[in-house]
């Protein structure tokens, strides 16, 4: 576990009650082990899940899925990097490490994700007039790619890939609409005036990014957190996108299910106006 969360849950450690502190005292022993569910973790340590949502926001975290992460993330840092692409390392074994790490992002953001917060962020799409999708960088792409998903289901979506129509798409969304802003860092300074210029509309955000302690995440109404397992410090947004993807097809998928019948109606509309493209003259 990285020092800087280990010496918060020393230096509160007095402060805490008897419930807060077994479980302070488990973590510190074994931080990996809060890669398991609230209710796990909560038999684990003999508290109430209710304690380990306390427990994590007296540590600074929005909730015990930015603490989890922070933990699992902290943890492997202190792993060696033989899982690092080196010069010698032949193809087969580049490609099994890029396996691996998509294998392994995947698995650890599917852990982090809670169906409390699917349940909250498909509420804000279903009942929203309009939803705007946002992104810079590889997450533009991600944006765009979730915007193309999103034509498929009854509901008015806005996506543009050059910055100042995206910006002033945002200015137009109010409270009835959602806005989905999608970062790796999420420090990312036109995201974050993306963000200001939301708020100030009051529009509910659905944030997705692999850093808890970002601005971005203090700004989302339900926050998603994409795990980036990078072969490289250079590669980790490029894996995290990975994990992005991932959520956004499950935001997608739930949509789907919500609209049911509707959602078909729409995707065999689109199957049908495409298909005129393809008609032989």
């Amino acid at each position: 576990m990285e020092i800087k969360i280990q010496a918060r849950i020393n230096q509160l450690y007095p402060q805490l009650g008897s419930s807060s502190q077994r479980l302070a005292d488990y973590l510190l022993k074994q931080p990996i082990a809060a890669a398991v569910s609230v209710n796990k973790l909560a038999a684990a340590c003999q508290v109430s899940p209710a304690t380990i949502s306390r427990f994590a926001r007296t540590l600074g975290f929005k909730n015990f899925s930015q603490l989890k992460w922070a933990l699992i993330h902290q943890a492997k840092q202190t792993v060696n990097g033989s899982s690092e692409v080196k010069s010698a390392d032949s193809p087969q074994q580049v490609a099994q490490k890029v396996l691996q790490a998509n294998t392994d992002t995947l698995a650890q953001t599917f852990e982090l994700l809670q169906p409390t917060d699917l349940t909250r962020a498909v509420k804000l799409i279903v009942h929203a007039q309009k939803i705007g999708f946002f992104g810079m960088g590889g997450s533009n792409i991600v944006a765009q790619d979730a915007y193309h998903k999103f034509l498929r289901v009854p509901l008015t979506v806005l996506y543009d890939s050059e910055y100042h129509l995206a910006l002033m798409q945002a200015s137009r969304l109010t409270k009835n609409d959602c806005a989905v802003l999608i970062s790796h860092t999420g420090n990312n300074r036109d995201t974050l005036l993306l963000a200001d210029v939301l708020k100030k509309q009051q529009v509910p955000l659905i944030v997705i990014t692999s850093t808890p302690h970002s601005p971005l995440t203090r700004a989302g109404d339900v926050c998603f957190f994409s795990i980036a397992e990078g072969l490289h410090f250079k590669s980790r947004a490029f894996f995290s996108m990975t994990s992005q993807l991932a959520i956004t097809d499950c935001l997608y998928l739930l949509t789907v299910q919500h609209f049911g019948s509707q959602a078909a109606d729409v995707f065999e509309e689109l199957q049908q106006t495409v298909a005129l493209r393809h008609q032989s003259k």
